[in-house]
Order: C-alpha cells, then sequence, then structure tokens
C-alpha cells in the first residue's frame, strides 16, 4: 500500500513538474511575441524631410542647371536602397522628363559638402568650382548608410512664367527585402 501511494505521490509530482515546464515555455513565448511587437512599434522606418533650399525668383536663370539642397533624415536601423526619386505635381501626376516647364535630376552628395557650402542655390559654374560635382552619385539603387542625407536636386526651369506646381516628393526604396513607398509634402521650390 504504501508502495502505490508513494508511486501515486511521485506520478503527481511528474504531472506537477511537466505542468510547470510548459507553463513557463508558454509564459517565454509570450514575452517574446511581445517583445518583437514592441520592436516593430518602436523600430519606425522612414525618411523625413528635415528641410530644403528654395530658388529665389530673381535668381532664375532658364535653361541653365541650378543645384537644391534636400536635407533629408532617415529614422530607423536597418539600411534601406533607395530605388527611385519623382516628385508629384499640384494635379497628381508626377513630374516627367518631358514637362514642359521643369526638369529635376536628384542625386545623393556622399559628402553632404553642398548642405555645408551652400547659403541657397547653387549654380552650375559654382559647383564646378566647389568641386561639388565630383561628390554627386545618382539617386538610383543607393543604399543609405547614415541616417543624415544630402539630396542634391538638378533643377532646369524651362519657362520664364514657371510657377510652382510641385507638392510632394516621393521615395521608393527597399528595406529589409520589402518595397516601400514615402511621400513627402514640401511647398514647391520658388519662393
Amino acid at each position: 500500500m504504501e508502495f502505490i501511494f508513494a508511486y501515486q505521490s511521485m506520478g503527481q509530482r511528474r504531472d506537477f513538474s511537466v505542468k510547470k515546464i510548459v507553463a513557463i515555455v508558454i509564459l517565454f513565448f509570450v514575452i517574446l511575441v511581445g517583445w518583437l511587437y514592441y520592436i516593430n512599434l518602436t523600430n519606425v522606418h522612414e525618411f523625413r524631410l528635415n528641410g530644403y533650399t528654395k530658388i529665389n525668383k530673381d535668381n532664375v536663370i532658364i535653361n541653365k542647371p541650378m543645384y537644391v539642397s534636400l536635407d533629408l533624415k532617415f529614422h530607423g536601423n536597418a539600411k534601406p536602397i533607395i530605388k527611385e526619386v519623382r516628385f508629384i505635381k499640384n494635379d497628381g501626376s508626377f513630374l516627367s522628363k518631358e514637362d514642359p516647364d521643369l526638369s529635376i535630376t536628384p542625386f545623393i552628395d556622399k559628402t553632404g559638402a553642398t548642405l555645408a557650402n551652400a547659403s541657397g542655390v547653387i549654380t552650375e559654374e559654382e559647383a564646378k568650382s566647389l568641386k561639388l560635382l565630383d561628390n554627386y552619385v545618382p539617386v538610383e539603387n543607393y543604399q543609405v548608410d547614415k541616417q543624415d542625407l544630402n539630396v542634391v536636386l538638378e533643377v532646369m526651369i524651362k519657362d520664364s512664367n514657371y510657377t510652382n506646381n510641385l507638392t510632394a516628393l516621393e521615395i521608393d526604396y527597399e528595406l529589409l527585402g520589402k518595397e516601400e513607398t514615402k511621400q513627402i509634402l514640401f511647398e514647391g521650390l520658388l519662393e
């Protein structure tokens, strides 16, 4: 009889220990899922516009390139790859290469020298004399390696009657193997 009681008691202990292990595993799983969810919420990955240079209407040179600096910041821990930067017009369409009024070609200034040297718009002659053009690389397939990003726009206004018709820029990028798009509102290039 004592043997049966001891055997039953040992079985109850074994059941208690299995229940304890299951409870610990479930608790660990809940904590892990909660932690991953928290990390996902706190690691917002996006581009933000910190500021940009505007072109004074009096300084517009028709059909000559001018360089404008956009100061972007990437918030997040990953390193996105920029696929394309496009501009959205007032009517919701994208600025095309064939636009009769305006042409924009975006570049990345690897050194940020444009931002450091610019108190306004830089003409092509100034950019050449400051040797800034050597630092410009195309935005397509650019791997962002730091949070602060200096995007330089080569702007050519083709019509003397051009008025601001841009309302936003759109950045297409790849992040952790996933395609993302970010639209950033701004007030156009002319002041």
